[in-house]
């Protein structure tokens, strides 16, 4: 009894203990649900049905095309922040300038990208080479490969793809200066390569 009339008379500081426990147990819950949604986005988005072809053209430049799927089943959008495809060719014969690049394409926050809900989107590439400097590092390329047995030709070189995407989920917006300890916990990168594939 005199604990009751003790709770009775300090309803105030009871009353705001039991908010403050309710309003951290809610904020727990959600907390934990948020996460939950946000690892789930992250395992489940992916990158899928990469291709690319290479053909010679009738004056002799390259058309090299590469298209890739952002498949996004999730329930929210994705807002890319940065795309970036390349294309090179690996050249082991040419001691510590072991590249020859090709092209580059990049797509930064301001191109509002956005992938919507259980939706996808297609990034398709196509370029033509004709700088005489990079065609005449493929052709060497090809003349030093078939010294080494290789029977290569400027269609059929082995072509290296990079591909990667940055995105963040929309739903979860806070402010990317102040609160950027939250940054990496919305954001998901995916990236493919045509050598090992697609890695998270």
């Amino acid at each position: 009894m005199v604990q009751w009339d003790g709770l009775r008379k300090h309803w105030f500081t009871v009353t705001l203990c039991v908010a403050f426990s309710l309003f951290f147990l809610v904020s727990g819950i959600m907390s934990s649900m948020t996460y939950s949604s946000v690892v789930s986005v992250q395992r489940e988005d992916k990158l899928e049905n990469p291709s690319y072809s290479v053909n010679l053209l009738s004056n002799g430049s390259l058309r090299i095309t590469f298209n890739i799927t952002l498949a996004n089943p999730s329930r929210y959008v994705l807002h890319l922040s940065t795309a970036t495809w390349s294309v090179m060719v690996q050249n082991s014969s040419a001691g510590s300038n072991r590249l020859i690049p090709i092209d580059t394409a990049y797509a930064g926050p301001t191109a509002y990208i956005t992938v919507p809900a259980k939706d996808e989107r297609v990034f398709s590439y196509d370029i033509v080479v004709f700088d005489p400097e990079t065609l005449t590092d493929l052709k060497g390329f090809v003349n030093y490969s078939a010294q080494t047995g290789h029977s290569y030709t400027l269609e059929t070189i082995p072509y290296y793809h990079q591909f990667e995407a940055s995105a963040w989920i929309g739903e979860f917006g806070h402010n990317y200066l102040r609160e950027s300890y939250l940054n990496d916990i919305v954001t998901i990168v995916l990236r493919y390569n045509s050598v090992s594939g697609v890695s998270p």
